[in-house]
């Protein structure tokens, strides 16, 4: 049995890549995040007992701003070890981070990652 908090296509503007134009004008992330938690949200009907995505999104924008990021696999992967660290409920974290503008030849809707991490390894 397992409970999810997740938030699907945050978007923040930042400025990761590895080109110069990515890093002075930046351009927008779209980031999903799927938390998988002990299964005791629903008992007490208590925020206490659960995960706030505000907040989620919060850390996730936080990150954001801090650090310029070359690669979003790192990006993605900064989320997910400051969820796990600021979120104790949460055992398992899936972040997907989607980048629309990548400067490639190639027409596509998007590009992205998506990453695991959990407490127990």
């Amino acid at each position: 049995m397992t409970d999810h908090v997740f938030v699907t296509n945050l978007c923040l503007h930042g400025f990761h890549g590895l080109h110069k134009a990515e890093n002075s004008l930046g351009q927008k992330f779209y980031i999903d995040l799927d938390c998988e938690l002990k299964p005791q949200a629903a008992r007490k009907d208590d925020m206490s007992e659960t995960v706030h995505y505000g907040e989620l999104c919060d850390l996730a924008e936080r990150l954001s701003g801090e650090t310029v990021f070359n690669l979003i696999e790192t990006f993605a992967e900064r989320i997910a070890f400051a969820i796990l660290e600021e979120q104790p409920l949460v055992q398992r974290i899936t972040v997907t981070v989607r980048k629309p503008s990548a400067p490639i030849r190639h027409f596509v809707d998007h590009v992205g990652v998506v990453i695991t991490r959990s407490r127990d390894g």
